[in-house]
């Protein structure tokens, strides 16, 4: 069994991937603890401090609220906007039964599938992970009704903990 799919990521997909990556750990928990205590200390100051103190308190919870998908967004834009990234091209996926094989333009690589260490649904994407960090991004609209023989060779090929679709 093979399955072939040719995949362009657009800056959306990417946001989605690196928006869940950014708030699943640590970085995401500070990420939304840091503007509610902000708000909650400028609330608490009305009337304590001078106004600007307040003020300074509310723009700081705003910026650190805004930040993170902000830049994420414009990096995304950069990615599939730049022509020497990989990103911003065309890849082909081939699924096959001993191994897993992504070509662009002329560059290829190729993963046995115990090396993938993991394959998840996410949202609108099909994530298949290298490392608890790298996936290969799947956008199901473009996997449309590949998707099923797709999920069957991954469950004949990974272990069970190692799909979530």
């Amino acid at each position: 069994m093979k399955v072939e799919l040719d995949i362009k990521i657009n800056a959306k997909d990417l946001f989605n991937f690196n928006i869940r990556q950014a708030y699943k750990g640590m970085q995401g928990f500070l990420s939304i603890l840091l503007p509610v205590l902000l708000f909650a200390y400028g609330i608490n100051s009305i009337g304590k401090v001078d106004v600007i103190y307040t003020v300074v308190y509310f723009a700081l919870g705003v910026v650190f609220l805004v930040y993170v998908p902000f830049s994420l967004w414009k990096r995304a834009n950069k990615v599939v906007n730049d022509s020497n990234n990989a990103l911003s091209k065309t890849l082909h996926y081939e699924f096959r039964e001993d191994v897993i094989r992504v070509e662009v333009e002329e560059q290829n690589v190729e993963f046995l599938w115990e090396n993938i260490f993991m394959m998840k649904k996410s949202g609108k994407l099909l994530l298949v992970y290298t490392n608890r960090v790298n996936a290969y991004i799947l956008p199901l609209d473009q996997v449309g009704e590949k998707y099923e023989e797709l999920s069957a060779l991954a469950k004949g090929k990974l272990e069970k903990y190692r799909i979530k679709l």
